[in-house]
């Protein structure tokens, strides 16, 4: 039976207490349509560009954008290309409406997120975890941290044990330490044929999605396992040789407050780049200008010394409104001298 050991340090309640404030404050931010979009497509390209850095790519923000939308990129070898498309659509599946009929966790979650980040690059790959005739077929950062003890024949029942302990302790013990748990011991276990390490990321973002701590609030765990993954590896190796969970998940927690507090940050600003957009002139134009062009929508023409006398400017002052709002292209003129007219540029 799988009894993980753990104690709630003063350092882990702390830390839990912030991150959920943190949660409920980002829950509770209401943005326009327009800047939801920009938040998701923002979360979507850091995951992206975060996870080309992971496998050593040389990728640019502009490349993650355009994979985050849909597009497969050339320039990238045959795996990279499918790892990159593919874990976009285990990102897109952990935050779908199908998603939300799944689980939080069983079998099905755990190999599906397997089979999604692993599709056409492993042709031989079924819906299985590893057993004793398996070899691990690539290596990657974690596959040190596995533990040897468990054989191949003793991995499904590991599964097993652990999803039974995740879903019983539910009731008692907060979803991030369960978490924490649960990714602490498929890292130990690495159940997979193969990608143990990125599909123990698209785990991790799916029992965020589903547990509140991503998603509708726009973090990215895979930046913040890009930017802590040396802290993370050390946390394991002294928990697992301590026999004890506590360290792994105090620097889990507080990792975590790091990324969302990143990304109040990046919420607030994005809202006030918007509000400064509502409140800022059109193109910086005068109240004079803006009263004009709506003139001139109803009358077909206007002159300089008409302005004059409408704003009660002198003829300097008219003569650089109009000037300024032909330069702009928003009226033309018409004439010369005295005879000079001025129209919008529509008419």
């Amino acid at each position: 039976m799988f009894r993980p050991t753990f104690n709630y340090s003063d350092k882990l309640v702390t830390s839990l207490v912030k991150l959920e404030n943190l949660k409920a404050q980002l829950a509770s931010m209401d943005f326009s349509y327009p800047i939801k979009h920009k938040l998701s497509m923002n979360s979507k390209t850091q995951d992206i560009f975060h996870l080309g850095h992971l496998l050593g790519l040389d990728m640019t923000l502009k490349d993650a954008e355009k994979i985050a939308g849909g597009l497969r990129l050339d320039g990238f070898k045959d795996q990279n290309a499918y790892i990159l498309s593919n874990f976009r659509n285990a990102l897109e599946f952990n935050r779908s409406n199908i998603a939300d009929t799944y689980s939080e966790i069983d079998f099905t979650v755990l190999l599906h997120v397997n089979k999604l980040i692993t599709s056409s690059w492993r042709e031989s790959w079924d819906s299985r975890f590893r057993n004793e005739s398996d070899e691990f077929v690539d290596k990657d950062e974690w596959s040190d941290l596995r533990d040897l003890t468990i054989t191949g024949d003793q991995v499904q029942n590991s599964m097993i044990e652990m999803v039974e302990w995740y879903k019983s302790a539910a009731p008692s013990i907060t979803p991030i330490i369960r978490i924490g748990i649960a990714l602490f011991r498929i890292t130990e276990v690495s159940p997979y044929y193969t990608a143990n390490m990125l599909s123990i990321i698209g785990l991790a973002d799916y029992l965020f999605v589903k547990n509140g701590f991503a998603g509708k609030i726009y973090s990215s765990f895979v930046r913040n396992f890009d930017i802590n993954k040396d802290s993370y590896k050390e946390a394991l190796q002294v928990s697992k040789k301590a026999n004890d969970i506590t360290y792994w998940l105090e620097v889990l927690t507080d990792n975590l407050i790091k990324e969302l507090t990143e990304t109040r940050e990046d919420m607030s600003k994005l809202n006030e780049d918007d509000e400064k957009a509502k409140n800022q002139p059109f193109l910086d134009l005068n109240k004079r200008q803006l009263k004009v062009l709506r003139y001139l929508q109803t009358v077909p023409m206007i002159k300089r010394e008409d302005y004059c006398h409408m704003m009660e400017v002198s003829t300097m002052t008219a003569f650089r409104d109009l000037n300024d709002l032909v330069r702009k292209k928003l009226i033309k003129v018409e004439g010369k001298g005295r005879g000079t007219k001025y129209r919008l540029s529509s008419m």
